[in-house]
């Protein structure tokens, strides 16, 4: 396979989606949702996870000549055990696990060594925002859900950079203080979760939203060829100037709508093409409480 240089290049969205497409025939079998592989800088291979489902999650396995990283799990069982055995026909060690939004199913890894904030270990613990969440799928779902969440990790701090399968991983903030985002720098690479040049974003509050546009615009101060979330496909660094102009807009109608449908309505016109429409809906109720 082609190696492709992401950190010397400034590749369109329109390439990227090109090349994950043209990728995913080279991808060994998974058995649920689709797999495509990215060869990048720094003799890191990337496996990008979309599960296919109702969530359209995405989860990311980081391959260096060493071993494999995993950034974030998926939420249904289905799912969990796909990706832990695509993981485990590539042949290599899993030596760690980055998890921070999206912990569910960490037992079908195996004994991996994972990773964590306190604030994400805060919401996986009972009373937690992802335990919460976690309760709410396995009401509506069943036994579908991977239910399992660690109660435990190796704890990492924001700014911190840690190496793993000798792959430098640089944590970083996310603007709720739960989660945390993740750079990779040999790639020039970052994670980030809510994020999708096309989908609606959870924005509980306008300084929330001030914060995302503050973050978001450091990313384009670092140049990131490559942005990953848990929510959408891979994307080039145009999504990050597509977001920062919809959460711009966002905020202005969140500081001149009279209440949610004004919101609702005037977010919808503005940009009718986007996906997410219930994580919009939540941010209406959040930023509209009467």
């Amino acid at each position: 396979m082609k190696k492709f240089s992401l950190s010397k290049f400034s590749l369109s969205m329109s390439v990227i989606a090109a090349l994950l497409i043209a990728s995913a025939a080279f991808a060994s079998g998974i058995s649920v949702g689709n797999m495509s592989v990215l060869n990048l800088d720094g003799g890191i291979r990337l496996h990008a996870y979309g599960t296919g489902d109702n969530m359209n999650d995405y989860c990311y396995v980081v391959e260096s000549p060493e071993g494999l990283v995993l950034i974030e799990s998926t939420a249904y069982r289905e799912n969990v055990n796909a990706l832990a055995e695509y993981i485990r026909s590539l042949g290599k060690p899993l030596e760690g696990a980055l998890l921070s939004y999206h912990p569910n199913g960490y037992k079908s890894y195996g004994d991996v060594r994972i990773y964590a904030t306190t604030g994400a270990l805060k919401s996986w613990a009972e009373g937690g925002s992802v335990w919460g969440l976690t309760q709410s799928f396995i009401k509506a779902m069943g036994d579908k859900v991977a239910e399992d969440l660690p109660a435990s990790a190796d704890v990492i701090a924001e700014g911190q950079t840690v190496k793993i399968a000798g792959v430098d991983f640089v944590i970083l903030h996310e603007s709720d203080g739960e989660g945390y985002g993740i750079a990779i720098p040999a790639a020039n690479i970052v994670y980030r979760h809510m994020m999708g040049s096309k989908t609606h974003n959870i924005l509980p509050a306008i300084p929330y939203i001030e914060a995302e546009i503050a973050e978001l615009k450091g990313y384009q101060s670092k140049g990131y060829a490559l942005i990953l979330t848990s929510h959408n496909a891979p994307e080039g660094k145009e999504a990050v100037t597509e977001k920062i102009a919809y959460l711009e807009k966002v905020s202005e109608l969140a500081k001149s709508s009279k209440n949610r449908e004004e919101f609702t309505a005037g977010v919808k016109a503005a940009f009718p093409d986007y996906n997410g429409e219930a994580y919009l809906e939540m941010s209406a109720g959040a930023l509209f409480t009467e």
